[in-house]
């Protein structure tokens, strides 16, 4: 299973190469909201979605599409498993959705949602069974309602299953059973579309192609306001990104922190981490520092917004930096980071 699902998230950057601006899209029933939030469990407090479907329609798919193409390897792995499962996520993948908890570390809670054209639940077991047979491992089915959770032998606590031809759902720490309940019942009180302020949060996101909400967790203002130079940081409630990639790329991150003072320094802290970044050895042997100047910080009232744009060609000129980088890696030739 985890090599079926390693490709399959492969494909989903893979995705954003195929039928650019020329394949139709059906809607999706569960964009609103409420929708998105009705499978995801009530302690859910962090949230990436990712639209692939219009991902696939950005003037940088082509690019990125070329990155997956690389390696025949994968290329080869890719084509089986859509030969063998009847799914190509280069085409039929839609959108992925991943929730979790506040405090996800502990256990290891998580619930992903991909939706697409159509999934082949027999052939999409049959394939995932027959890697994890090749490593001694297979899959176990519990009956849970009216669904079947397919789990490994060696995992029980992180099962997937389909709600319908459309919809995989993927529960980890013990998700998988509430999940179901949710899909079944939609009981109002289990969902994390009941907490006002996830649904506020989310409702701010925005149509980009990318997103990210988040609550910011407790115990990560208590680490920020541990340490002097974070004090700001550490009244930081929520946290909201958006990308988006029309020509170039577009990227936005606003925070609501306790004050206005609050704001006001964290862009100062932002204005002087980008100042000191274009002033950075390594980022201009890179080449990089013209990247950074396309960003920028601001405060409005409790909030800070950060502001990121790049243009057409230097979104290609980073693209092909990754491709250059990753061909080095399979060659065990990648420089180091550190």
């Amino acid at each position: 299973m985890s090599r079926a699902w390693a490709l399959a998230l492969v494909a989903t950057l893979a995705a954003t190469g195929a039928c650019r601006g020329g394949c139709s899209r059906v809607p999706d029933p569960a964009a609103t909201v409420s929708g998105q939030l009705a499978l995801l469990p009530e302690p859910t407090r962090v949230l990436v979605s990712l639209d692939v479907a219009k991902l696939r329609a950005s003037a940088v798919a082509g690019q990125l599409g070329a990155l997956t193409k690389q390696s025949p390897e994968d290329a080869k792995k890719l084509e089986d498993f859509t030969r063998r499962t009847g799914l190509d996520p280069l085409t039929q993948l839609d959108t992925v959705l991943v929730g979790f908890p506040e405090d996800a570390r502990t256990r290891g809670e998580l619930a992903l949602v991909l939706r697409a054209q159509h999934f082949d639940e027999p052939r999409l077991v049959a394939y995932a069974r027959d890697q994890l047979q090749k490593k001694g491992d297979d899959l176990v089915v519990t009956t849970h309602g009216r669904f079947k959770l397919w789990a490994t032998r060696t995992k029980p606590d992180v099962a997937g299953f389909f709600i319908d031809e459309r919809t995989f759902v993927l529960g980890a720490g013990g998700w998988a059973p509430r999940i179901a309940d949710l899909a079944e019942h939609a009981r109002p009180s289990d969902s994390a579309a009941t907490n006002i302020d996830v649904a506020r949060l989310v409702g701010r996101t925005g149509a980009h192609a990318l997103w990210a909400a988040a609550i910011v967790p407790a115990e990560t203002r208590r680490s920020l306001a541990a340490d002097p130079r974070f004090g700001s940081a550490a009244t930081l409630a929520t946290l909201v990104v958006g990308i988006d990639l029309p020509l170039g790329l577009d990227a936005v991150v606003v925070g609501d922190v306790a004050t206005a003072r609050d704001a006001d320094v964290l862009v100062g802290k932002m204005q002087e981490t980008l100042r000191d970044a274009k002033r950075n050895a390594s980022i201009l042997m890179l080449g990089l520092g013209p990247y950074l100047d396309g960003v920028t910080a601001r405060a409005v009232d409790r909030t800070f917004e950060l502001h990121a744009a790049l243009s057409e060609a230097q979104v290609a000129d980073l693209v092909g930096r990754l491709g250059a980088f990753l061909a080095l890696s399979r060659e065990g030739g990648a420089p180091s980071l550190k």
